[in-house]
């Protein structure tokens, strides 16, 4: 091979190795992949940052949802609460797998909290050489916390469960009406109808003479210290696991005859005995504690039956005639001397209460015993089979300074009810009845209840995002 070959080739290769053309286009080309891929990750976080934004509010909205089911009285995690915790989330735009609800839940902030937990696997698109995906998870704990007692919890569950009659104010500012019915009237005022409370609740809707009202912005009728609910889980009545058939009727007289003597112009009776309703005849008649009236009662016009501190079976219809006065002079509501009227049955009917537009009561419940803060009840829970009732609608009136004091508890029945606590002692009266008609201008309280000896009251609940 030539000399001057070898030599130009010997010069080429050299001229090669000393030249640095081009140096930072090579850098360049060997950092490229990762600054794309930084840049690619950089703008992933963005997209999962903004994912995990939107699952927080869906996880906040699940939790909500299954705290509302538990109030509902349903508390399987696995089951009812996934079930509304995944439906909330999904309304919310997750698109993750099945949310994980924890009930009871407790760390060192919450106590009997409900968590969901949210996860949603998002695969890496341009970050794919870096990180090949991610998990986005979010949790929320809900609280249940207590908004209010109600003085007024209607059972109905598809009609007007409480409505108030033309020109009626409902006074109760310290309290709420809980109606459980999935009604566009739910809770219905007529014209110039008013109504005090704390607030109102219900499953459907709340109307101002058959128009559905907005309860955030209500008509001045709804004189509110928190805003209405509406579409709202229903109200538990507390009291069903109690006051059962076998619970009201232990203790009953079943055999002794009543016997009476007279003192003046009164009959007096002996207690712990039965009586049939039709032979209390006399204009004025005191009765002692722990009696059966068995059959309808129908305390005439113009008739004044006296009761005794004690309770009181009645096994038929109970009807207060015009100028009728049922009423007790020995109670006490200060000192929590009361009456307790059963209406229940011994054979296959449970009698109704009627108390005529003129007529008077006044009776208030004992504080203390077997049926302490309950004033009068309708036998209604595990009752025996084939038992009916003389009539689903019961009147609960008088003249307009009648006072009740306690518990009215008639579940299973219409009410149509007009009335106030007793103006001394702990003032309590409320009402759990199927539906309720307010037919005249009438006052509630619950803040008595506990001194008056009625500790379980209707509670309603509200839910709040503890974490």
């Amino acid at each position: 091979m030539p000399p001057d070959f070898t030599r130009t080739i010997s010069d080429l290769i050299s001229r090669i190795f000393r030249d640095k053309t081009g140096a930072t286009a090579t850098i360049v080309a060997i950092a490229l992949p990762g600054l794309i891929g930084m840049g690619a990750l950089g703008a992933e976080t963005g997209v999962w940052f903004t994912i995990k934004l939107q699952n927080q509010s869906a996880a906040d909205s699940a939790a909500i949802a299954a705290a509302y089911e538990v109030i509902g009285g349903k508390t399987d995690d696995t089951g009812d609460l996934t079930r509304a915790a995944d439906e909330a989330a999904r309304r919310n735009g997750y698109k993750g797998s099945t949310p994980a609800v924890a009930y009871p839940y407790g760390d060192g902030t919450v106590s009997n909290g409900i968590a969901v937990t949210l996860q949603q696997s998002q695969a890496s698109l341009l970050a794919a050489m870096f990180l090949p995906g991610m998990t986005v998870a979010n949790t929320a704990v809900a609280v249940i916390e207590v908004l209010d007692h109600a003085c007024i919890l209607a059972l109905g569950t598809n009609s007007t469960d409480v409505e108030l009659a033309v020109s009626t104010q409902l006074d109760m500012p310290g309290c709420s009406v809980a109606a459980n019915s999935i009604s566009s009237s739910a809770i219905e005022l007529q014209s110039s109808s008013t109504v005090v409370a704390r607030t109102l609740l219900t499953a459907g809707e709340i109307s101002l003479q058959q128009t559905p009202i907005d309860p955030t912005m209500p008509p001045p009728e709804f004189v509110l210290s928190s805003p209405a609910m509406i579409g709202a889980p229903g109200v538990v009545d507390p009291y069903i696991g109690t006051l059962s058939h076998a619970y009201l009727i232990a203790g009953i007289p079943t055999t002794a005859k009543c016997k009476s003597k007279p003192s003046g112009s009164v009959s007096i009776y002996a207690g712990n005995c039965v009586i049939s309703g039709k032979s209390l005849t006399n204009s004025q008649i005191l009765l002692s504690a722990n009696t059966q009236i068995t059959g309808a009662w129908n305390i005439s016009s113009s008739q004044i039956i006296d009761l005794s501190p004690g309770t009181y079976w009645i096994t038929g219809d109970l009807k207060l005639q015009p100028n009728a006065v049922l009423k007790c002079s020995a109670c006490d509501n200060t000192r929590g001397l009361g009456v307790t009227l059963i209406l229940t049955t011994q054979s296959s009917k449970i009698g109704a209460l009627s108390v005529a537009a003129s007529a008077r009561l006044a009776l208030n419940a004992p504080n203390s015993g077997r049926f302490a803060g309950i004033v009068i009840v309708q036998d209604s829970h595990n009752l025996p089979p084939g038992t009916t009732y003389t009539s689903s609608y019961n009147t609960i009136g008088g003249v307009l300074d009648t006072t009740l004091n306690g518990l009215v508890y008639f579940p299973n029945s219409s009410v149509t009810f007009h009335g106030a606590p007793s103006a001394a002692g702990p003032q309590c009266l409320l009402l759990v009845v199927k539906t309720l008609n307010i037919d005249a201008s009438s006052r509630l309280e619950t803040g008595g209840c506990r001194t008056a000896g009625l500790g379980n009251l209707p509670v309603i609940y509200t839910v709040a995002i503890s974490e």
